[in-house]
């Protein structure tokens, strides 16, 4: 068995029982810290949050509907005139525990809000779990690594985070840690490489970049500054660890490629929102100016120890008392462990990171290593320092409960002096309104876990009873502090509660008149007015949604005007008042909205006949805005204009879609013309006419255009990405080889 400092070997030979028991405990006490969503299914939810309202729930309705229609979605053709379902990323469609709770029975359509409740309890009962095996795997005592599991997973900036696809990279971490300390301590290298590189692949599947890219520069810089070491304490240089280190990162690289290739290839096509004036391209880099107001001030480090608001004013950094004081204990008695002097230093590095512009150290970060100013958010470096704390505390725990202290009096002023700094903090930002209202009993908290704490170090009874009254008292002391991250969480649904989540609920009647209307094309909305996406929601087409993203060749084009929104096919407009030249609503709603209908709107598809070539994107626009332009007949071209036959008759084109990334246009020319689809051109998407393949044209700067002669015609349209197909090889062929390593691995340590 390998050796693990600081630790007795009977300690790391638990039962087999304690293994099989840990996930129910862990579940249970879970449960208990979010006992709200647990017990009162659909009265209360945890997805309270713009992003989660508008983007990330709907588009998981919307993979939930596909897979029950027995197809993963590649093509999202419901927001922006479409776009690539795994290329946009979020809540990561390719994530196996979101396919899982999608494949769960839906009500009327949808993914009822107890299942979306139990995803939620289901993510942080994984990073919970990987986080009780890492304190294992380091030689800590069951009770002690539930402490940390629990710490980790319901308090800080994880407890907090109300993203789905930012969570799913937070339950990770523990995980990669484990496997990157195994290697850092050359514990069987080759097997640690191969087990990290899977974790780190698993993290990037989670769809969204910030974590991942994070924990992946860990790996990387943690190598590069173990090796320093070595050759500054033993002057020896270990090639072997770095090249592990690069063997995990490209195994990460194939294992995610089902994820990331397709988001690369959506990156390069499309214009992101980041908060600067102007929406950026891939290749511009996202202006330092964005990153500061998203860096944690210094003064909020104190949040780890008072509920408080990170610059994500949504999020908090807040651990409690018990958990600073536990970590304080381990840094005192535990701090000789390479395994936590390396957490402790990646916690540190994760608070610089998360203070951002506040210091330089940031500004050279994002200046020198690739990809990080596309990681926008320094204060999400906070998951580094609750996970360090976590992790400290659970050593600390351990020591407490194990009986060996030999006196009383550090361990009792431990606990005096993060007292202390409790109180003065909490003066302090009381006198300065620092945060917002502490209520009373967050103070008489960390006062009861004080004395509660004082008790357990002055009683030092090495007994079983003893030790498991302890870790009793200290898990409840923590589930009690961390009941104010659940409570930030939490939120009742209803109006008066929430601030968006019950737009995901209450326009079913909505949903059912526009289903009942006959020619709807797409929808336009208010989205002050409807606080969710409509379209992914309930399935249908809508213009403009909250999106990080959108294909740039949509933008091309002002979406405001009438002119615009009729060329994209709008026949329907949802707010609580009419637009400029709209018609009287044909309904009204819940919250007071309207429908209206748009009389000008072209059809899906149409027959044009005549081009009009024009050089760029100002042109475009002006000539889409002259209303001497008939855009129902001339095709405006931003490339060589395929020859036309002027055709007086206007000719009719069927439209079907028969799945989410196939259309089928169905017409009869009278002359040789150019057949128009008001849906978005991308990589990806080939054509057919009649069953041959065929061309297709950009019309208008976005929309697939393909030629057609005289005579009846079905051109069928079909999407297939080949960064969707390479990267599912890629994974596939990344599990499958690390499986087959493993496998090599495991057969050459059982021969003799």
């Amino acid at each position: 068995m390998d050796k693990v400092e600081g630790v007795d070997k009977e300690s790391r030979c638990a039962p087999a029982i304690g293994y099989l028991a840990t996930p129910l405990v862990l579940l249970v006490l879970i449960l208990v810290v979010y006992w709200k969503l647990a017990l009162f299914g659909p009265a209360y939810v945890w997805f309270d949050h713009y992003d989660m309202c508008q983007l990330e729930i709907p588009r998981l309705q919307f993979l939930a509907r596909a897979i029950h229609e027995g197809h993963l979605p590649l093509w999202d053709p419901h927001v922006w005139s479409g776009l690539p379902a795994i290329g946009a990323g979020q809540p990561g469609l390719v994530y196996p525990l979101n396919l899982l709770f999608a494949s769960f029975p839906l009500t009327r359509g949808a993914i009822p809000v107890t299942t979306l409740n139990w995803l939620f309890l289901a993510l942080h009962f994984i990073g919970a779990l990987f986080f009780f095996l890492l304190c294992r795997d380091q030689g800590l005592g069951a009770a002690a690594s539930t402490l940390g599991a629990l710490s980790f997973s319901c308090g800080g900036y994880f407890g907090s985070a109300p993203w789905l696809d930012i969570g799913n990279g937070l339950s990770w971490t523990p995980i990669i840690f484990l496997f990157a300390i195994r290697l850092w301590r050359g514990r069987r290298p080759f097997e640690s490489a191969i087990l990290l590189g899977v974790a780190l692949g698993a993290c990037w599947l989670s769809g969204h970049h910030e974590v991942p890219l994070i924990n992946s520069y860990v790996v990387l810089l943690g190598s590069v500054a173990v090796a320093a070491y070595r050759v500054i304490r033993r002057r020896r240089f270990e090639v072997s660890l770095l090249a592990w280190t690069a063997v995990a990162l490209v195994l990460a690289a194939a294992v995610s490629a089902i994820q990331t290739a397709p988001l690369y290839e959506f990156a390069e096509h499309a214009v992101r929102w980041v908060g600067a004036p102007e929406a950026i391209r891939w290749g511009q880099r996202v202006p330092y100016s964005v990153h500061a107001p998203y860096s944690l001030p210094p003064a909020g480090i104190a949040g780890l120890l008072l509920p408080s608001a990170t610059p994500e004013s949504y999020t908090t950094a807040f651990m409690g008392h018990t958990v600073a004081v536990l970590a304080a204990l381990g840094l005192a008695y535990r701090r000789r462990n390479t395994s936590f002097r390396i957490v402790a230093f990646a916690g540190a590095g994760g608070l610089v990171y998360a203070l951002g512009a506040f210091t330089p150290i940031h500004r050279i970060l994002y200046t020198v290593l690739p990809m990080l100013d596309k990681a926008r958010n320094p204060v999400r470096g906070l998951f580094l320092v609750c996970f360090a704390l976590s992790f400290m505390a659970a050593f600390g725990a351990d020591w407490l409960l194990s009986g060996r202290q030999r006196s009383w009096r550090p361990a009792l002023a431990i606990v005096a002096g993060v007292t202390a700094i409790f109180l003065a903090i909490s003066f302090l930002g009381l006198q300065a309104e620092m945060y917002p209202a502490i209520p009373s009993h967050y103070l008489l908290k960390g006062t009861i876990a004080a004395l509660a704490l004082s008790a357990l170090a002055l009683w030092r009874r090495p007994s079983a009873f003893h030790r498991r009254a302890s870790a009793t008292v200290l898990i409840a002391l923590v589930i009690v502090e961390l009941g104010a991250v659940s409570r930030l969480r939490m939120t009742q649904l209803d109006r008066a509660h929430t601030v968006c989540a019950t737009a995901l609920v209450e326009h079913q009647d909505l949903a059912d008149r526009l289903r009942a209307e006959r020619g709807i094309g797409r929808i336009n909305l208010d989205r002050q007015d409807v606080m969710t996406s409509l379209g992914d929601l309930y399935g249908f087409d809508q213009l403009v949604s909250f999106t990080a993203g959108a294909p740039a060749n949509v933008l091309r084009h002002d979406l405001h005007t009438a002119r615009t929104q009729a060329l994209f096919g709008v026949t329907h407009y949802i707010a609580r008042s009419a637009p400029p030249g709209s018609s009287a609503a044909i309904g009204t709603f819940e919250g007071g909205l309207k429908l209206y209908r748009e009389q000008s709107a072209l059809p899906r598809a149409w027959v044009a006949h005549e081009v009009l070539r024009v050089t760029g994107e100002g042109d475009l626009r002006k000539a889409i805005r002259d209303p001497a332009v008939d855009l129902a007949r001339v095709a405006i071209l931003m490339e060589d204009a395929p020859a036309l036959q002027p055709c007086e008759e206007t000719e009719a084109v069927i439209v079907s879609r028969p799945d989410d990334r196939t259309v089928v246009l169905n017409s009869t020319l009278k002359c040789r013309g150019l057949v128009v689809l008001s849906d978005v051109n991308y990589p990806g998407w080939v054509a057919s006419l009649d069953g041959a393949p065929t061309q297709i044209h950009e019309a208008y700067g976005t929309f697939r255009a393909v030629v057609a002669p005289a005579g009846s015609h079905r051109i069928e349209m079909r999407y297939q990405p080949a960064s969707v197909r390479a990267g599912a090889l890629l994974t596939l062929a990344g599990v499958v080889t690390a499986v087959l390593l493993l496998w090599i691995e495991h057969r050459g340590r059982r021969r003799p």
